[in-house]
C-alpha cells in the first residue's frame, strides 16, 4: 500500500515549493481516527477495513437504501465527527463520505450493497436458472423429455421481497394475469413477465433450452495451458472427454474424470495457448461436442525493466521504451523537479546480457515527508491542489495468468519516520510489498487522495484474483519470488490488470525506513500450473 500517498506527494512537490505554503504540523500529536462500529437499520452484516478506511454494510431486501437510520457509530479514542450521529436517517444507494477529525482530518467512505435472492424453477429443470439483472433476462435448461409448448414453471421470484408478479405477455403482447403458481405456458419463443415493486413495473424475458441430459456440456472453461470440463449424464455407463487441436486427424482420449452422482469433471492440461480445440464427451455410443479456444498467454511491455527513457518534462526516469506506452509510472514526475528519482534503472541485474536493466526503487526524505520508491501499472492522471492527486490504477488485459514470478533483493533499514495509525512500527525493520490483481472493471481505477477513493483489496467486488509478497530479510543477493494469484471467481475474464511494487509497505502513511532499497528485474507471469482458488470464494 505504500504507493499512494507518496505518489501524490512528490506528484504535488512542484505545486508546493510555487505557492510558498509551508506544513507545519509537527506541533501536533499524530492521532489517528478510526470507526470502530457501524449499524444502520436492516443492516444484515459489517465490515470495517481501517486501511483503506471503508465501512461496507450489506443491507436485507426490504431494507430502504434511500432512508437508513443509523444504530450504531462508535470511532477511537480522541475522534469526533460531524457528519454522522446515531439516530441520523442516511442515503446510501451511493457512497457516503464522513471526516473523522483527532489534531488531524481522515476522510472514511461508507458503502452499501443490497443482495437479492432471485430464482426460477421449471419441472424438469437442470441446474440453477442463469439470470442476467444488466438486461433482466433468465435462461432455463430443461429436459428435452418435457413438452416445450407447456413448460411448467413452478415458482419465480425476480425483484426484491415484497415485489408482485403482475403478469406474463401472450404472443400478441398483451398482458395475461394468472392467480398463482404452478403456470404452464409455451415457451418456444422467449416469454416476458411483468413484475412490480415500489410503483415501479420491471419486464423481464425468459428464455427455455430442451437438453438432452443423457450426456450434457455444462461448462468449458479454458485457461491460457488448461481446460476445465464438466457435464451431466445419465448415470450409466463409463464416460470419458477426448480432443484434439480444431483440425487435427487424430483425437487424444482423457480418462482421469472425476464422476459425482450424474456429475463428470476432469482438467486436461498441457495445452497451447491461443489455439483452438475441440472436446468430445463419449459414453458408450453416445457423443456430444465442443469447441473452444484458450487464452493467450500475454506478458506486459517492459516486465524486464531493460526499457526506461527520460522524460521532456523534467527528466524524470521512466519505466517504458518511450512516451508512446503507458503501462509502467511511479513518482518520479513529481520529484525529478527536486533534482532525485526514488525509482530509477541500474546495471545490478538478476540475469547478465548486453543492454540489461533492472529497477531500483529507494525510500528516501522528500523535503517535507517520507516518499517511498514505487512502480505500478497505470498512469498519474492530475493534480488535485497540492495535497492530492487522481492516480489511474491498471492496464487492459484480458488473460488469467496463475502467479507472477520474478527476481528481488531488498535491503531495509529500521523504521524511523511512523505516522498514524503506524506508529507502533517505529524502531522495526521495514517492509517492501509487491502486489497483483485482476479486476473486470469497465475502466482503470481511479484513486482520489482527496475523497479517499483507494481500491478495497478485501471487498471490491470486480476484483476476481489477487496476490501479494511481502519480506523485511536483508539481502546480498537477487532471489526469486512467486507469488500465486488466489482467484474469488473463476469463471469471469479480467479486463484490467494492476502490479504495485513499494520499498516500503507502510509509505502510504508516511512510515518507513530512509535508506530502504528494492531492486526487481525480470518479472514473467505464469500460465502453467494449477488454480488457486481464495478461501472465501
Amino acid at each position: 500500500m505504500g504507493i499512494l500517498r507518496n505518489t501524490v506527494l512528490l506528484m504535488a512537490m512542484t505545486s508546493f515549493a510555487t505557492s510558498c505554503l509551508v506544513e507545519n504540523d509537527m506541533a501536533y500529536p499524530h492521532v489517528y481516527a478510526e470507526v470502530l462500529a457501524f449499524g444502520v437499520e436492516g443492516q444484515d452484516a459489517v465490515t470495517i477495513d481501517s486501511e483503506n478506511r471503508v465501512v461496507a454494510v450489506e443491507v436485507s431486501e426490504t431494507a430502504d437504501m434511500a432512508e437508513l437510520k443509523v444504530t450504531s457509530f462508535e470511532l477511537s479514542d480522541a475522534a469526533t465527527c460531524d457528519d454522522l450521529h446515531v439516530g441520523d436517517v442516511i442515503d446510501l444507494t451511493s457512497p457516503k463520505t464522513i471526516v473523522l477529525r483527532t489534531y488531524q482530518q481522515y476522510e472514511w467512505t461508507i458503502v452499501a450493497t443490497q443482495p437479492v435472492e432471485r430464482h426460477v424453477t421449471c419441472q424438469g429443470q437442470f441446474g440453477d436458472a442463469e439470470i442476467s439483472l444488466d438486461d433482466r433476462s433468465v435462461y432455463v435448461r430443461i429436459s428435452d423429455e418435457e413438452d416445450i409448448k407447456a413448460i411448467v414453471f413452478q415458482d419465480m421470484k425476480l425483484e426484491r421481497e415484497g415485489s408482485v408478479i403482475t403478469g406474463y405477455e401472450d404472443a400478441e403482447g398483451n398482458l395475461v394475469t394468472f392467480e398463482s403458481f404452478p403456470l404452464t405456458l409455451d415457451c418456444e419463443n422467449v416469454r416476458y413477465f411483468h413484475v412490480e415493486y415500489d410503483g415501479e413495473t420491471y419486464r423481464w424475458g425468459i428464455q427455455v433450452e430442451l437438453v438432452d441430459l443423457s450426456l450434457y456440456f455444462t461448462s468449458v472453461n479454458a485457461w491460457a495451458t488448461h481446460v476445465d470440463v464438466s457435464l451431466v449424464y445419465d448415470g450409466t455407463g463409463s464416460p470419458y472427454f477426448r480432443y484434439r487441436e480444431a483440425g487435427s486427424s487424430s483425437w487424444t482420449d482423457m480418462n482421469d474424470v472425476n464422476i459425482s452422482d450424474m456429475e463428470v469433471s476432469a482438467t486436461i492440461s498441457g495445452l497451447t495457448p491461443g489455439t483452438e480445440y475441440e472436446i468430445m464427451a463419449v459414453n458408450g455410443d453416445n457423443t456430444f461436442g465442443e469447441q473452444f479456444t484458450t487464452e493467450e498467454a500475454v506478458q506486459l511491455h517492459n516486465m524486464s525493466f531493460d526499457n526506461w527513457y527520460r522524460s521532456e518534462e523534467n527528466n524524470a526516469w521512466m519505466p517504458n521504451l518511450d512516451a508512446s506506452y503507458n503501462v509502467w509510472d511511479s513518482a518520479n514526475l513529481g520529484s525529478a523537479s527536486f533534482g532525485f528519482n526514488p525509482t530509477t534503472p541500474t546495471s545490478e541485474v538478476a540475469v547478465s546480457g548486453d543492454g540489461k536493466q533492472a529497477a531500483r526503487l529507494e525510500t528516501q526524505y522528500a523535503v517535507i515527508k517520507l516518499a517511498a520508491g514505487n512502480l505500478y501499472t497505470g498512469k498519474f492522471g492530475d493534480l488535485v491542489g497540492i495535497s492530492g492527486a487522481y492516480l489511474d490504477w491498471g492496464v487492459e488485459f484480458n488473460s488469467r495468468p496463475l502467479a507472477l514470478k520474478g527476481y528481488y533483493k531488498y535491503n531495509p533499514v529500521i523504521i524511523e519516520m511512523a505516522q498514524a495509525p503506524y506508529e507502533a512500527m517505529k524502531g522495526t525493520l521495514d517492509i517492501c510489498q509487491i502486489q497483483i490483481l485482476l479486476t473486470d472493471w469497465s475502466e482503470p481505477f481511479t484513486v482520489n487522495t482527496v475523497e479517499g477513493k483507494f481500491v478495497n483489496f478485501e471487498n471490491d467486488p470486480a476484483i476476481i484474483a489477487y496476490g501479494k509478497f511481502e519480506s523485511s530479510d536483508d539481502m546480498s543477493e537477487y532471489d526469486t519470488f512467486n507469488i500465486p494469484l488466489e482467484y474469488r471467481d473463476v469463471t469471469r475474464k479480467p479486463t484490467y490488470i494492476v502490479i504495485t511494487i513499494c520499498a516500503s509497505k507502510y509509505g502510504d502513511y508516511f512510515t518507513g525506513g530512509v535508506g530502504s532499497t528494492l531492486l526487481v528485474d525480470e518479472l514473467e507471469l505464469v500460465y502453467d500450473g494449477d488454480v488457486t482458488v481464495a478461501a472465501n470464494s
